[in-house]
């Protein structure tokens, strides 16, 4: 098998520093408004509010950001432009003052905006037309996305527990650190430019990408309803697959027997890290549990690539259409375990975690068959000169489900915890049976 460009190695580190920053800020972003020793009295009594305003715009804005990159300002000057919002934004909410605060917001929501469908669609610009390879390549992009979700909160956790004295310094710290790594993205993106792709507009002449200028007006319609349904079925992935950062928290909180494990905190003493991990109540706890997924993203990445390499060689490769469907039985069978955990603790007793465990390890294995590919499908499917749009349409997809994962959510009182995991494991089968069912269409449009 050809090795991949030099390119996506490129793009690997730049998006995995953004994602440090992005997710160094998320860690704490909560936590710092509701803290009853910050302050600022406003963002205590709205920090949800604030919270979900902040997600709903930071994750539709990359529509609006594909666009202007398809149209006017091309791809590298869009990553630039964000990435300088972005950075911005995370050193003015190191700054403690209100107005501060918002315009930080402001700028992270707009940087993000243009960063992030513009990274991800350089990936399938590094690739001519329907090279096999291209969905590895997402999966390889994917994992450097993860280690930056995976090395994150812990940092963010270290730095606040570090400098936070009696003060808000170490939450500032923290955000400083978030900005830096976004700066590290930029730099790096800048001194392996030319690495990566020549092409900056969609209307350039290129080598790579030149089959794609005579695509018949009806065949690319057809690629466009195919990604439609993608979308439509990856609505309902992200409303199960966001249950992760929800009501897995309170599950593994009220109903899993969480033994302690006296040797962890003797190990951290050892090494004179207890400054750094036990100062904060609670917080090293609810940072593990964050690293879990990310860190089956990065163990299971390579093994899946791998896997799918060898499928190839056989000619027994699963179509990029055929991976979705197979990462929504996954999400479902993830679900349907914690209804089997649901039902053994009687929905109100405790059970082990490896109930919970299991279903992430299942989980991220669904998401890895789903979550690249998709962004592969936009790849392959997208006109040329509206392709950063349709990347910006996956994120505002993926914010649709995350919107409804919380509105799901509502219901994690109302219903017993069973039904509950067995609603989201019936609605990965309904996602399943869509895709099943326009299974020969989505097929008939992928690039031969």
């Amino acid at each position: 098998m050809r090795r991949h460009p030099a390119g996506l190695y490129v793009l690997f580190f730049t998006e995995m520093w953004e994602r440090f920053g992005f997710y160094c800020m998320s860690a704490i972003f909560l936590l710092y408004m509701k803290d009853k020793e910050n302050g600022h009295p406003w963002l205590q009594k709205n920090a949800a509010q604030i919270l979900g305003l902040y997600l709903g715009f930071v994750y539709f804005t990359p529509f609006f950001g594909g666009i202007l990159a398809d149209q006017v300002l091309g791809y590298r000057l869009a990553i630039y432009l964000g990435g300088i919002l972005m950075a911005a934004g995370y050193f003015l909410l190191a700054v403690d003052h209100i107005a501060s605060f918002g315009a930080g917001l402001l700028c992270i929501i707009l940087g993000n905006g243009l960063f992030k469908p513009n990274i991800s669609t350089l990936v399938g610009k590094l690739y001519p037309q329907g090279d096999p390879r291209l969905d590895s390549a997402y999966t390889i992009f994917y994992m450097g996305i993860n280690i930056g979700a995976f090395i994150s909160p812990l940092t963010a956790t270290i730095l606040c527990n570090y400098f936070r004295k009696g003060t808000f310094d170490g939450y500032h710290v923290a955000f400083a650190a978030a900005g830096i790594g976004m700066v590290i993205s930029l730099i790096t993106f800048f001194l392996c430019r030319k690495w990566v792709i020549a092409e900056d507009r969609p209307t350039a002449p290129s080598a790579v990408n030149s089959k794609e200028d005579n695509i018949p007006p009806a065949v690319q319609l057809h690629r466009h309803f195919a990604l439609l349904i993608i979308f439509a079925v990856v609505i309902l992935f992200w409303m199960a697959f966001k249950q992760n950062a929800g009501t897995f928290n309170l599950w593994f909180k009220d109903h899993t027997v969480r033994t302690p494990q006296p040797w962890l905190r003797q190990a951290i003493e050892a090494v004179h890290l207890q400054r750094f991990l036990l100062d904060s109540e609670g917080m090293l706890g609810k940072t593990l549990q964050s690293m879990i997924n990310p860190l089956f993203v990065v163990l299971f990445s390579p093994l899946v690539v791998l896997f799918w390499a060898m499928m190839r060689k056989q000619k027994l490769e699963l179509s990029t259409p055929g991976k979705v469907a197979l990462g929504m039985v996954l999400t479902a069978a993830a679900f349907g375990l914690m209804y089997i955990g649901g039902i053994s603790g009687g929905d109100t007793g405790r059970v082990t975690g490896w109930y919970l465990v299991g279903a992430y390890a299942i989980l991220t294995l669904g998401e890895l068959s789903l979550s690249p590919m998709g962004l592969s499908l936009v790849s392959k499917l997208a006109a040329r000169k509206w392709r950063s749009a349709w990347m910006g349409g996956w994120f505002a997809a993926t914010a649709l489900g995350g919107y409804l994962s919380g509105a799901i959510g509502g219901f994690w009182e109302k219903w017993s915890h069973s039904s509950f995991f067995a609603f989201l494991a019936a609605s990965s089968i309904v996602a399943f049976c869509v895709m099943m069912l326009f299974y020969r269409y989505t097929n008939r449009a992928m690039p031969k």
